[in-house]
């Protein structure tokens, strides 16, 4: 059976982290983690290592791994199942699949930065290994367990073609929904992801596992200082989920995106390339 379309997976990421290699210095693409994962590793200085969401690949971060370089170690993943990673056939979960390719790479102090889906990858490892984590940037996030008052209108019509299995129809839906709107410039770029990762629909449910509790009911256990950046013509359920981490978390601060969509790298490039920057420490330009 297909994957049931759930509001929480559509999302994207960036981690940011210090990273402790043998070679500091080695540029590495197309490497291929031991379960599997396709990454690139560049650049130098502090690790960040963008992480997107639901139909999308590491291509997604074309630009920020490009500027990020000059001043930054830059680690872009592809999720399982997506870009070119391996489809899965055992039981997984995201966040562990991160954890074990940092503890491959052997990082340590990460400041994890989740776009989208990406941001419930972002606190899951935060929740489940704290020993990783030292801040978290959560960019237009969704939270494992939280379920919406308001849900975006496009939401039922795309679980009806998933549920037909109508996977083409689904890709459609999604590109033409306000959380794929982007500038016209982007356009193409997120078209291309979206239509080559249409086989994320067809991952079989029953393979992936999740964290029990959810996190919804241990946001309170994070400690690590961190950012909620949300678009201002973001959907109301995504911008509802900011303010729930602000509230909930022990040490958060939410930052509103004047004229930001979804993709906020993408829809106000420079507001999130400042944001980031600020964050990490490091020069704009």
């Amino acid at each position: 059976m297909p994957r049931p379309f759930r509001l929480p997976m559509l999302v994207g990421a960036v981690v940011v982290l210090s990273l402790c290699v043998s070679d500091a210095t080695q540029q590495v693409v197309g490497a291929r983690s031991t379960n599997g994962l396709a990454y690139d590793l560049v650049g130098e200085g502090p690790l960040v290592a963008p992480i997107y969401g639901t139909n999308l690949d590491r291509r997604m971060w074309d630009a920020e791994a490009e500027w990020l370089q000059e001043h930054a170690r830059v680690l872009r993943h592809d999720l399982r199942g997506q870009g070119e990673s391996d489809f899965p056939t055992d039981p997984y979960s995201n966040h562990d699949d991160l954890i074990r390719l940092l503890d491959e790479l052997g990082a340590r102090d990460v400041t994890l930065v989740g776009l989208w889906a990406g941001a419930q990858v972002a606190i899951d490892v935060a929740l489940a290994a704290p020993r990783l984590v030292a801040r978290l940037l959560l960019v237009s996030p969704s939270v494992a367990g939280c379920v919406p008052a308001e849900m975006p209108a496009f939401l039922a019509e795309l679980t009806t073609s998933l549920q037909a299995g109508d996977f083409d129809r689904a890709s459609t839906i999604l590109l033409a929904s306000p959380i794929m709107t982007v500038p016209a410039e982007y356009a193409a770029r997120v078209r291309v992801m979206v239509e080559d990762n249409t086989r994320l629909w067809t991952i079989p449910y029953s393979l992936v596992e999740q964290p029990s509790p959810l996190a919804l009911e241990r946001l309170e256990d994070i400690e690590a200082p961190t950012l909620v950046l949300v678009g201002e013509n973001d959907v109301e359920a995504i911008r509802a989920q900011g303010t729930l981490l602000q509230r909930r978390m022990a040490d958060a601060r939410l930052v509103m995106i004047s004229g930001g969509g979804h993709l906020l790298n993408l829809t106000s490039p420079e507001s999130f390339r400042e944001a980031l920057s600020g964050f990490l420490g490091i020069p704009t330009q």
